[in-house]
């Protein structure tokens, strides 16, 4: 049944946004919504005991890392089992080969699986599929870098300084649930004008 609903509401987003006439009752914002609370909803009460953890995860660069301005080294996530609310341990090592600065544009493809098929997760606010057309001015919003970035040396805010960052194993406290039960797939690409920065690729598991 949930799968007929999602289905028709994709129909719908996808109508809405290629003929621009409100057919329904339901505007396109509306619809949007609709849909991200269908795949970002909450177990329903049979299974509110359990709690969804990280099963499985891998990632990929899906860029070109010879002419990438930045490439991930490697990226650790635990603990295993991994649960939300909870602790969030993450490791990772980055080389920037030059000097990135503004305008650095994000783009976050996030897709959860449906039966045989990925739906895109709609971008509601900043959470879901996303485009960031200045994520400098996002992360200047950062009152102050987190100690754990601080005491490794590695920067949280534009601009990138050339060289090779790692974060040792940090934690971090996650107070919310931020995904149900489900096979999700996501893209994360930055670019600077023309040049691409990086592209990454991660595919994970909650139940």
């Amino acid at each position: 049944m949930k799968f007929a609903v999602v289905t028709l509401a994709t129909i719908l987003v996808a109508t809405l946004s290629t003929t621009g006439e409100c057919k329904v009752r339901y505007n396109e914002i509306e619809a949007q919504r609709m849909l991200f609370d269908l795949l970002m909803s909450k177990p329903d009460k049979s299974t509110l005991s359990k709690v969804p953890g990280l099963k499985t995860y891998k990632y990929v660069n899906c860029g070109n890392p010879s002419t990438d301005l930045a490439n991930l080294l490697q990226l650790v996530i635990g603990p295993d089992p991994l649960t939300f609310p909870g602790p969030l341990n993450v490791q990772f090592s980055v080389n920037i080969k030059t000097l990135v600065d503004a305008p650095i544009k994000g783009q976050l493809l996030l897709a959860k699986k449906v039966g045989d098929s990925w739906l895109k997760i709609p971008c509601v606010g900043i959470i879901g599929s996303c485009t960031y057309d200045d994520v400098c001015a996002l992360l200047a919003l950062i009152s102050e870098c987190p100690p754990q970035f601080v005491t490794a040396g590695v920067p949280c805010q534009c601009p990138f300084q050339k060289g090779s960052y790692t974060l040792p194993t940090a934690e971090f406290d996650v107070e919310i649930p931020l995904f149900p039960a489900g096979d999700y797939h996501a893209v994360a690409n930055l670019t600077r004008n023309a040049d691409s920065i990086s592209c990454v690729e991660i595919f994970a598991t909650f139940a």
